[in-house]
């Protein structure tokens, strides 16, 4: 498992350009500079966490994958047929959706285990 900053940008430039997008479409996804994205990926730059985040939310891949080069999941074809099957922008709206549906079920749980925990004093 290579951590290099140079596989890490080249995994970041490959699944860029298997997304179809420019270095300046990634940078404005990930709330960064282009030239920022371009020393990222030719692995002159590191980068913090939060950019790394930032990044494989835009490409919507995990940060492991990133990372480690490995995926530590199954992916879903079906949802991503689905998802796949619509325009940049409509599957830029779905991933928002799920990060908020994400959230609410995260903090749904977290009321659901206060509850238990106070049941429990």
């Amino acid at each position: 498992m290579d951590m290099s900053n140079a596989s890490i940008g080249g995994r970041i430039r490959e699944i860029r350009e298997q997304r179809g997008y420019t270095r300046e479409q990634l940078a404005e996804y990930a709330e960064i500079s282009a030239n920022f994205v371009w020393e990222i990926e030719t692995g002159r730059k590191s980068m913090k966490a939060q950019v790394l985040g930032r990044i494989a939310a835009a490409l919507n891949v995990p940060t492991d994958y990133l990372l480690f080069g490995e995926i530590s999941y199954r992916p879903n074809a079906k949802i991503n047929s689905i998802v796949s099957a619509q325009p940049a922008e409509v599957q830029k709206q779905i991933e928002k959706m799920i990060a908020v549906f994400l959230e609410t079920l995260s903090i749904k749980e977290k009321i659901n285990s206060d509850d238990n925990n106070s049941e429990q004093e």
